[in-house]
């Protein structure tokens, strides 16, 4: 262990066990903390050699922020008598995968065994009032304060002017209304009262790591498990610390959890262990029961469960154990060996059989059952094997979505307008609908293409075609001169960008029978999934031009640009587009292409090789044109795993360039 001398400020491996300080403090940026290399260049004053020998920093590292805490928790320390002080910023050298797996294995014990730990909270207290913020400091908030909070006997507190402001045992009342730990856990009475796994789990609620994997690591000391260090496993740490702890304790506590139906996968059928600590409850801790008393608790204890066994085994396919269970509707209810405290009976879970396996999976994982006297009539023990986790395979229903962006002031204030989608009935039900930016448009692979087009204050058209091909997204862009003949641009809304909202977040679609238009929406709202059958696309208001196209015909106006989005299928039920205000150009499509569908009389009027574009995937288009620049390009978004469907967003973000006295 690696010690920082508090009053020439060299770092030293002390032989024997000498008293130190430790710091615990939330870290600033890693460039603005003094670290190990730091002091690989520290000098002393000339009188070098002596005990009062002063250090010298760089001028780089007294510059850091971190620079005057680092030396005020080594100025309390000496005051306190302390030759040594532990900060984890500078101990550890963090360049050695080596030294700081062993480090973080050791922590715990490193923060129980130091003589007083020094807690650091920059966000506290003012010149009225030094305890100002304490309830709301974000030391609290983080995952490695935990164990920095239980481990230390003894805790002392410092506002941001480094005046001591408390310690853990006068702040005992408060700390567990902030924390939800019981003050005797605190204060150290660990003998009085043992807490349980899912107790523990819950103390790390609503905690955050810079990290994922560190919301695992920061708990091993607590549960006295050690593991390997692999950052770029993920959610995987947490699974594999639940795993340690199992090896070492049959306290059934751990798999007493359970969703919020916020969580992505609520209604998924889940494996066994959690999905992180945030599923355990605070309100009120869960404790183990006895063993004995639990098969005290069942009915007919004497018979059938009298040889219940109290244990479980983990293999590499699942977990192995036996417990009290009757089958209910599709499933099956499952006691657990564990109650809410100031209970009497205990939790239950559901179950049920995977397909075509003889194991188990959780189902229901937002419902930990408070059992009441009648579920537990009818129970039999049964021995099973319940799988670790879950994963779903993208076999089936699969469905993307394409969501457009824009950069750039022409593109950005165009109106979006879509015909409802579903094979060539464009037109059928409600017909076109104003939506806004993100909106989520549905494709599938047996969608011919979709098309947005653009249309200038001369008429002249831009179209785009997009589409997906064995689960992969494609672009393809369209400047032929006459292709105003085969869009229906009269739907397309001219509005005023001051009369229109900000296209600034993503929306949630209507249903299919529902019609009208769809109100912008807040700013941080989720943008929700949608049938193939819903209407689809998007509409961003119209920037007003400071010139008429009227008055510079040379290049097209943002005010009169526009956008459109259609989509159809290789279906052949053909009903005809749906007749525009002005028929001339619109009627001579119908009559030459005869498709009825503004994209099928585009790839047949132009002859487009639609093989040859599907087989090359183009993701990326730079088109120069006369009066413009279109870039195109096309990548994966975000992929969301539910139980029947895999869903991925592509984005296609859309930049135009036009010349600057445009604007």
């Amino acid at each position: 262990m690696r010690l920082l001398h508090t009053k020439n400020l060299k770092l030293e491996t002390p032989t024997g066990v000498r008293p130190y300080a430790i710091l615990s403090h939330r870290w600033l940026a890693d460039h603005e903390e003094i670290s190990f290399q730091d002091l690989q260049h520290t000098q002393v004053s000339p009188s070098e050699g002596s005990n009062h020998a002063e250090p010298i920093f760089p001028s780089n590292v007294q510059g850091k922020q971190g620079f005057v805490k680092f030396k005020r928790a080594c100025e309390h320390a000496f005051r306190a008598r302390l030759d040594y002080i532990w900060i984890d910023t500078c101990c550890i050298d963090k360049t050695s995968s080596a030294e700081l797996s062993e480090a973080i294995n050791s922590m715990y014990a490193w923060y129980r065994d130091s003589a007083v730990c020094y807690v650091y909270l920059h966000d506290v207290g003012s010149y009225e009032d030094p305890q100002f913020g304490f309830e709301n400091a974000e030391w609290f908030q983080r995952g490695w304060t935990l164990q920095e909070l239980i481990a230390p006997d003894n805790v002392y507190f410092f506002n941001k002017y480094w005046t001591r402001i408390g310690s853990k045992a006068t702040f005992a009342s408060i700390l567990n209304e902030i924390t939800h730990i019981r003050q005797d856990i605190l204060l150290g009475n660990h003998h009085q009262c043992e807490s349980s796994i899912a107790e523990k789990m819950s103390w790390a609620a609503g905690r955050k790591t810079q990290r994922i994997e560190d919301r695992a690591y920061s708990l091993m000391g607590l549960f006295g498990i050690h593991m390997p260090i692999i950052y770029g496993e993920g959610d995987k740490a947490f699974k594999r610390l639940q795993l340690e702890i199992m090896k070492s304790s049959d306290d059934q506590t751990i798999f007493a959890w359970h969703d919020s139906l916020a969580h992505p996968h609520s209604v998924r059928n889940r494996g066994l262990l959690a999905s992180a600590p945030d599923v355990f409850m605070r309100a009120s801790p869960v404790v183990a029961i006895d063993h004995s008393d639990f098969i005290n608790i069942l009915p007919g204890s004497r018979s059938p469960f009298r040889e219940l066994p109290r244990g479980y085994s983990i293999l590499n396919d699942g977990i192995h154990i036996t417990l009290p269970m009757k089958q209910v509707a599709d499933g099956w209810l499952a006691v657990l060996r564990c109650k809410k405290q100031g209970q009497k009976l205990p939790y239950g879970i559901y179950l049920k059989e995977r397909s075509g396996s003889d194991d188990f999976l959780r189902t229901s994982p937002t419902k930990l059952i408070q059992l009441e006297s009648r579920d537990l009539q009818g129970l039999a023990p049964r021995t099973i094997r319940i799988a670790v986790d879950h994963h779903i395979l993208p076999t089936t229903k699969r469905r993307q979505f394409f969501t457009f962006q824009s950069i750039g002031p022409v593109w950005e204030y165009c109106s979006y307008i879509c015909p409802k989608p579903g094979g060539h009935g464009v037109g059928q039900g409600s017909g076109y609908q104003d939506l806004y930016p993100d909106t989520r448009i549905e494709l599938s692979n047996n969608m011919q293409c979709g098309c947005v087009y653009s249309q200038g204050p001369s008429g002249e058209v831009t179209v785009l075609l997009i589409g997906i091909e064995h689960h992969r997204p494609w672009v393809h862009l369209l400047a032929y001169p006459d292709l105003h003949r085969y869009v229906d641009t009269s739907r397309l809304r001219r509005r005023n960008i001051y009369d229109a909202p900000l296209m600034t977040s993503p929306t949630s679609l209507q249903s299919d029978n529902q019609a009208g238009f769809i109100s912008p929406p807040a700013l941080s709202s989720p943008t929700s999934s949608q049938s193939s059958s819903q209407a689809n696309l998007i509409s961003p208001p119209a920037r007003p031009s400071p010139t008429s196209p009227q008055s510079n015909p040379n290049f097209p106006s943002a005010s009169s640009r526009s956008l459109s989005l259609s989509c159809t299928s290789t279906g052949t039920h053909n009903p005809r587009f749906p007749k525009r205000n002005s028929t001339a150009p619109y009627a001579a499509q119908l009559r030459g292409g005869g498709a009825g569908c503004p994209v099928c009389a585009i790839i047949q009027a132009y002859s487009i090789n639609m093989d040859d574009i599907k087989t090359r995937r183009v993701d990326f288009v730079n088109e120069m044109m006369p009066d413009k620049v279109i870039e195109i390009d096309i990548r994966k978004g975000q992929v969301c795993v539910s139980e029947a469907t895999l869903d991925v967003d592509y984005v296609i973000t859309i930049a135009v360039s036009v010349p600057e006295s445009e604007f």
